[in-house]
């Protein structure tokens, strides 16, 4: 799925995200259910988000940060199963997120291994304590 060597994720036959993609091109996707997109063409801060995209046996959230229509930072949280939408906590554990952390963790080991520095940018995978979630992130050079 992720293109190591020019760190596009191919999501299906012919269609990538990566450092190639543009913010209008993004922009106009239709992936996963309620589809954001934020700002303007030839705007300082732009984004777009999907959530929901299956992709193989995976479903994915995609929050993609542009500057001036140029893709800046990828975000990816996966999982096995659909990821709920809902600004609702009650269902929120902090053991269930380190799991989530560990899935991450997981997809990030078996797309590149060790590696996190490329000539394209860098991979990394965390928890976000004042947000509470784990997610996979692509800074692109």
């Amino acid at each position: 799925m992720l293109d190591k060597t020019t760190g596009a994720l191919c999501l299906y036959e012919g269609i990538e995200i990566g450092p190639h993609i543009d913010f209008t091109t993004t922009a106009e996707l239709n992936f996963g259910n309620k589809p954001e997109v934020i700002g303007f063409v030839d705007a300082e801060n732009q984004q777009v988000h999907f959530r929901n995209v299956r992709v193989e046996r995976s479903f994915f959230t995609f929050r993609m940060r542009f500057s001036y229509n140029r893709l800046l930072v990828l975000e990816l949280l996966v999982s096995p199963l659909p990821i709920p939408i809902t600004s609702d906590w009650e269902d929120w554990s902090f053991e269930a997120e380190m799991q989530h952390l560990e899935q991450c963790n997981a997809w990030l080991q078996k797309q590149v291994g060790n590696e996190r520095e490329f000539d394209w940018g860098c991979i990394w995978s965390g928890y976000d304590s004042l947000g509470g979630y784990s997610s996979i992130k692509i800074k692109y050079y």
